[in-house]
């Protein structure tokens, strides 16, 4: 359990602190996604473990004990803290979508040419509202007056890669886990990356159907972005996106993806591998005595 533990404190970190997520933001997502799913393993095979050989750890290991149970009691409820945030978080955003869309039915409009409502507005806005009839991409009419066909269109996929692929959950999963933590700078900055990485995903998905240039272009309008490349050094989250888009011809296709997938399929299965070897080993002694 430990290791799973140290596994996604590290990798939380290296998704947080380093740049190399920018490069390859499916892979950073799913490594991290990895990592959580190998660390709730190691607590869930530690706590049998526990519960299944108390009396042998009892009788052999009376120090153990109370350090086992106090790790496995902490992480039990480091766990229940995230459940309970992510249910609050869940409810009210459900809340929130609810009264927007009672808004939209109000002030929005529908287009026969394009699967969106359309709102007034004199700044180009995008955005998707999840709901229980997958949800609905929102532009406003300055989006379909100013923007060329392919740059709508490249919109329009971005919000519908939110919608079909379900990042609202994944992003409240992450500010579930942000807010179990500590309030520290750690979290604002992990929620702000995750944030980030969940609209490359999305930004993939939108290149993939209407090309890198058009979808880093349309990205600069939305942004107010009248550069021609965006700023190598800087850190702001839209120049990262447009790197990401106009220096690599395709979303995951480095050195640094192909390590970090591999690396999350090592994470996830290290408990399970781990536990096996230890059952084979603890079999292998019981036949040989």
């Amino acid at each position: 359990m430990l290791l799973s533990v140290l596994l996604l404190a590290v990798v939380s970190a290296a998704v947080t602190h380093t740049r190399w997520p920018y490069r390859a933001p499916c892979a950073a997502l799913v490594l991290w996604l990895a990592a959580c799913l190998g660390a709730l393993s190691g607590l869930l095979m530690a706590t049998y473990g526990l519960v299944v050989h108390f009396e042998g750890i009892a009788e052999h290991e009376t120090l153990r004990i109370p350090f086992d149970l106090t790790a496995v009691v902490l992480a039990w409820m480091f766990v229940a803290r995230v459940i309970r945030a992510y249910a609050r978080l869940h409810r009210q955003s459900s809340m929130r979508r609810e009264r927007h869309l009672t808004l939209l039915s109000l002030f929005g409009r529908a287009d026969e040419q394009i699967p969106a409502v359309i709102l007034p507005s004199r700044q180009p806005l995008a955005y998707s509202v999840p709901g229980p009839d997958g949800g609905h991409a929102v532009l406003s009419d300055v989006v379909l007056a100013e923007f060329s066909v392919e740059e709508v269109d490249s919109v329009l996929a971005h919000e519908q890669a939110h919608l079909r692929q379900r990042h609202h959950l994944l992003t409240q999963f992450a500010d579930a886990f942000c807010a179990a933590l500590p309030k520290r700078r750690f979290t604002v900055r992990f929620a702000e990356r995750f944030h980030g990485l969940i609209e490359m995903r999305a930004d993939c998905a939108a290149r993939v159907q209407c090309g890198r240039h058009v979808t880093a272009s349309a990205l600069a309008r939305m942004a107010y972005d009248k550069s021609p490349e965006p700023d190598i050094a800087s850190d702001c989250p839209v120049a990262a996106r447009r790197r990401h888009l106009l220096f690599n011809e395709r979303c995951c296709n480095s050195l640094a993806a192909s390590a970090a997938f591999c690396m999350a399929c090592a994470v996830a299965v290290a408990p399970a591998v781990l536990t096996a070897i230890g059952v084979l080993a603890a079999a292998c002694t019981w036949i040989c005595r």
